[in-house]
């Protein structure tokens, strides 16, 4: 049978691709993912199993409950959530060892970790290469090659730009790339779209970007070529000015304009143009210079820096892409826009609540077609227009993925309306409870907060579904108290109180 993923041939039987690592479902070859237990395309159910110690795991398990192997873990580098077997962080790209996690450095050959011997391999043939190789002594293929655009500096192939004269490259042979280049002109490689304020990689027809949540105009997917400049920036259509200052700019204001160098439509709070790069201020709309720092119309910073990172960021940006440190862009108590760090409201006064810590969900999709989002609590799939997880009752800010708690009825981060709070009629009085609730706001009755069933209040399992009520290690099942910080039984140390 042939991998679905690289075409390359397996025998049948096989569930890991001999070439790419793909798996396969046994029976019929399918492609799967790495925690499937049933086939998507024959049915045929498949029981995951330790690396380690081969003992049977379910698919949502993080921890193996008989060797203690970590499958999911934060990278050393950036503390983001890293699977077992990845080789490189899917956030930092630091190299790691797919045994361990340990980090490693670009040339090691043994994991400084646990030892495991790493090997060097050629992309293109597979031939086995040794730290330097500067070309496969194989089929040839160049790892390092003199800038195309200059000459000066020797670059490795999967570079961006070159060191030197900071000329841009394909990534896949090295040629001299152009800014307006989508394909390169030697390998014919396509260029993905990305997003113009975060630099994501978005997808033709998304309509926000899946990282930041900035709207996408569809032009941006359709522009090949620098535009042509059409009307000079003050024709820009006139936006009243805030009465309280540029940082309490009301929601009330036009969300978009026409750009004045293309009229292409701009999103006012992004202050930039998706197709010509034009900005504005995100405060007032006024066209501005490249290298201004401030609005010669309203005196906004059109940027800051981040207080985790010093990475700079624009005046509207709602989370740094580089340590992903989220900020409030709507004042929760009038409703104002905010811009920078908006530690204070300059409208109502209202001090600022600090969301850089606050859970956000990761979107994803199925097949680039279905907008999913990934519960940050328990890990469910459910789709992103949905906003609230159907297993643990979260909800979500469907733009930009921020975690919301029961009294924010609007995201405070992008301003978007949020679900409404999913609630159930009480068993005892039947006023209306929210979901996962463990008591009744109204007649006190204790809850089951998995199936809303009244329980006696020294319970310590529901009768009717059997949650356990209290606090349990993850990792024994043992009961802990609340704001245990290691588990009493088996001694494990828990990343937040329970």
């Amino acid at each position: 049978m042939n991998c679905p993923s690289c075409g390359v041939k397996n025998e049948l039987g096989v569930d890991l691709c001999s070439n790419c690592d793909q798996a396969l479902c046994p029976e019929c070859g399918a492609s799967l993912d790495d925690n499937d237990t049933l086939c998507p395309r024959c049915g045929a159910e498949f029981e995951l199993a330790c690396p380690n110690c081969e003992s049977p795991v379910s698919a949502e398990a993080e921890v193996c409950p008989d060797c203690g192997l970590r499958f999911v873990f934060p990278c050393p580098s950036c503390g983001l959530e890293v699977e077992l077997g990845d080789d490189s962080c899917p956030h930092c790209s630091q190299a790691l060892c797919p045994d361990c996690g340990t980090p490693l450095g670009e040339d090691d050959t043994a994991c400084p970790g646990c030892s495991a011997q790493l090997e060097l391999f050629c992309p293109d043939c597979n031939a086995p290469l040794k730290p330097g190789d500067e070309s496969c002594s194989q089929c040839g293929t160049q790892f390092v090659i003199p800038c195309p655009h200059c000459g000066k500096a020797r670059i490795e192939i999967g570079a961006e730009r070159c060191p030197a004269c900071d000329g841009n490259l394909c990534l896949q042979c090295g040629a001299a790339l152009t800014e307006a280049d989508t394909e390169c002109p030697n390998c014919g490689i396509d260029y993905e779209f990305v997003c113009p304020m975060c630099a994501a990689e978005i997808s033709p027809g998304d309509a926000s970007c899946a990282n930041c949540g900035s709207r996408l105009d569809p032009q941006i997917f359709q522009q090949e070529e620098e535009p042509e400049p059409a009307a000079p920036p003050d024709t820009a259509p006139a936006l009243e000015q805030p009465a309280q200052g540029a940082a309490a700019a009301s929601l009330s204001h036009p969300e978009s304009i026409a750009c004045p160098r293309c009229h292409g439509t701009i999103w006012i709070e992004e202050g930039l143009c998706p197709l010509c790069g034009q900005l504005i201020c995100p405060g007032c709309g006024t066209g501005v210079e490249e290298q201004a720092d401030t609005c010669p119309k309203c005196r906004l910073s059109l940027s800051f820096p981040c207080p985790d990172c010093g990475f700079e960021l624009m005046a509207s940006a709602a989370v740094c892409p580089n340590c992903n440190h989220s900020f409030l862009r709507v004042c929760p108590h009038c409703q104002q826009r905010l811009f920078g760090t908006a530690e204070r409201c300059e409208n109502c006064g209202h001090v600022m609540e600090d969301i850089a810590d606050r859970q956000v969900a990761l979107f994803t999709d199925v097949a680039g077609v279905l907008p999913m989002a990934v519960c940050p609590n328990c890990k469910t799939r459910f789709p992103r227009s949905e906003a609230v997880c159907p297993d643990c009752f979260s909800r979500i800010c469907n733009q930009c993925g921020l975690v919301l708690t029961m009294e924010e009825s609007a995201c405070p981060r992008c301003g978007t309306q949020g679900a409404p709070v999913p609630t159930f009629p009480c068993p005892n009085c039947q006023a209306k409870v929210p979901r996962g609730s463990v008591e009744c706001p109204t007649c006190q009755a204790i809850l089951c907060p998995d199936c809303g069933g009244v329980l006696d209040p020294e319970a310590t399992e529901c009768f009717r579904c059997g949650a356990k009520i209290g606090f349990y290690c993850p990792d024994c099942g043992g009961e802990v108290g609340e704001w245990d910080n290691t588990c009493p039984h088996c001694g494990v140390v828990f990343e937040e109180s329970l």
